[in-house]
């Protein structure tokens, strides 16, 4: 096969992957493929077809348990080594940061880290990536077959094709792993989807107490939203188990207000594809406001209670 394999352990990631590299596919005359890799194979693995994916290749195997980092990496370069790809998209979860720099060292190959755009260009790949914190990006041009890049979770965009997947299995040699996983803990989750929410309020260490948090909560509830915030209220502060930016989650809201961020650049990647953002902080020369669509110089603890109980008196929605 001469084209681009995806694989991910996430299935949203995958497809969002396929909706990239479909379109690649498609300009240059190639193919695209996915891979799943587990203890068994689900009967609706071929679904990918519809997202994309010409075939999609499966390794079955009861060492594929627990993403341990070893038998995954042999698994996948077993099946890229048969298959002999142009590229391989690897999601940038944890997992797949591991296991791809395990592949590529196996194989040789070149890999893209962070990848936000790529090409194929006449026996080379072609990559854009994220650098200095998502400030800038720099391109590398990687000519070994294969090429790996890795790419963060809502980079590219899934887009259904109708397409109809040839499921092909590939029998790849996985050894017993030397690493034995001792024990698995639950990550603490935010019980809601952020990713999903049509406005976010973002609270960041501006907001004086976790008492304050109602404040955020009340203008969020106007629109259906949701209340995040930056990585320092929920590592230092434990007030949320996740938090928005570079190592953390995402969002691409129709409206974001920002409440004491200070505007940082590793937490401005998390929110900066929102259609509007809305920025208040106490600091006439914070970063945010660079960032922002409007800023507001002001005590937000003052401000948001008087501007949620304007937004409501004139019954506001997002447009």
């Amino acid at each position: 096969m001469a084209g681009i394999l995806v694989y991910s352990e996430k299935q949203q990631l995958v497809r969002e992957l396929l909706g990239k590299a479909r379109q690649i596919a498609d300009e240059k005359g190639t193919a695209v493929a996915a891979v799943y890799l587990g203890e068994s194979i689900p009967a609706d693995v071929a679904e990918f077809g519809d997202w994309g994916a010409d075939t999609v290749y499966t390794v079955a195997s009861p060492l594929l348990v627990g993403l341990n980092p070893e038998t995954y990496t042999d698994a996948l370069a077993g099946v890229i080594e048969q298959v002999e790809p142009d590229l391989v998209l690897v999601g940038a979860t944890k997992s797949g940061l591991e296991i791809s720099a395990r592949v590529a060292a196996r194989l040789g190959a070149g890999v893209a880290s962070f990848c936000v755009d790529f090409s194929l260009d006449h026996g080379f790949v072609t990559a854009d990536c994220m650098i200095y914190s998502g400030v800038g990006k720099n391109t590398y041009k990687i000519k070994t077959q294969p090429a790996l890049a890795t790419v963060n979770a809502a980079v590219f965009t899934a887009v259904e094709t109708g397409g109809v997947a040839k499921v092909t299995a590939v029998d790849a040699a996985i050894k017993e792993p030397a690493l034995k996983i001792i024990e698995y803990k639950e990550k603490a989750a935010a019980g809601v989807k952020w990713e999903d929410a049509p406005m976010i309020v973002d609270v960041g260490q501006g907001m004086n107490s976790q008492d304050d948090l109602p404040i955020a909560e009340s203008l969020a509830a106007l629109f259906d939203g949701q209340v995040a915030c930056s990585r320092p209220v929920s590592s230092e502060r434990d007030w949320f188990p996740e938090w928005l930016g570079l190592s953390g989650k995402r969002v691409h809201a129709d409206l974001t207000v920002t409440l004491g961020i200070s505007g940082s650049v590793q937490h401005v990647v998390g929110i900066r594809d929102s259609k509007t953002i809305i920025a208040v902080n106490t600091d006439e020369n914070a970063g945010i406001f660079s960032q922002a669509d409007y800023g507001v110089v002001a005590d937000l603890h003052e401000f948001v209670p008087i501007f949620t109980d304007v937004l409501k008196a004139k019954s506001a929605k997002l447009a």
